[in-house]
């Protein structure tokens, strides 16, 4: 997740409020009854979901206190170096000399030469799929689905993205269950209305605001899932700067702008 402006890429203007979509079960994508209230299925699928994600044995496992545990990890790093399974020693060194972790995020593209996000330009699936391919080594990503097992000495992830606003970046996790790190804030398995993610392109991805200073973010647009390697080190880059504010208890939350890409 990337901090998004308060202005659309069209026309300068405060985008209007938007709808919260009623919670889809997911379990399948045909399944139209609502999920269960505190969970992922509906009460048709809440024991017996046959629809997985085959895994490799190369999924990291899941260790939130990995990222969260530190703050300099926790406030340098995002949704894409967490799901390459990235701790960029650099990052983390600025983040300890800086007052607030006043450091610039890392983004798709920015290894490979792509050019930053500019601020008057949209996220779309394309452009951030591309990206990302380019900056895994090998080309050795590939293009997935939710029920396609990876190739060996890979594992899944998602991309989704808020098309005037936004990307952001999940992971399947060894337990099967999937996970993300939402800008400088915490690792967690849980989608935006606090429920576990057992697939992402069901998941709600409608993130409200939380004060009058935040900012809403619906990534409505699920672009698609990819197999990345796990058995050796990706190298990606930071670009541009960022923001930080401080939360309801305190502590620093930093969020990209698309101005900062």
């Amino acid at each position: 997740m990337f901090r998004k402006t308060r202005r659309n890429y069209k026309g300068g203007r405060v985008n209007p409020p938007k709808e919260k979509p009623n919670r889809h079960c997911q379990c399948e994508t045909s399944c139209t009854l609502p999920a269960v209230r505190g969970q992922p299925f509906c009460r048709k699928h809440m024991y017996r979901c046959h629809v997985r994600s085959p895994m490799t044995g190369w999924e990291p496992d899941y260790k939130p206190d990995e990222y969260n545990g530190d703050k300099a990890i926790q406030y340098s790093h995002n949704c894409f170096a967490y799901a390459l399974n990235v701790k960029d020693p650099k990052h983390i060194r600025a983040c300890r000399k800086s007052r607030g972790c006043n450091v610039p995020f890392h983004i798709p593209g920015r290894t490979a030469g792509h050019p930053r996000f500019s601020g008057n330009m949209g996220k779309f699936c394309s452009d951030v799929i591309s990206r990302t391919i380019a900056d895994i080594p090998g080309k050795s990503s590939k293009f997935s689905s939710f029920q396609t097992k990876c190739p060996p000495r890979t594992s899944k992830i998602a991309v989704v993205v808020d098309e005037e606003n936004d990307l952001h970046y999940y992971r399947q996790d060894s337990n099967g269950w999937w996970s993300h790190k939402p800008g400088g804030r915490e690792v967690t398995n849980k989608d935006a209305s606090g429920i576990r993610i057992w697939r992402p392109d069901l998941a709600d991805r409608y993130y409200q605001k939380e004060d009058p200073m935040d900012s809403e973010l619906n990534y409505s647009k699920f672009c698609s899932y990819l197999c990345v390697p796990r058995d050796r080190p990706i190298t990606i880059s930071a670009g541009g700067g960022r923001r930080t504010r401080k939360g309801r208890k305190g502590r620093y939350h930093g969020r990209h702008t698309q101005k900062h890409h």
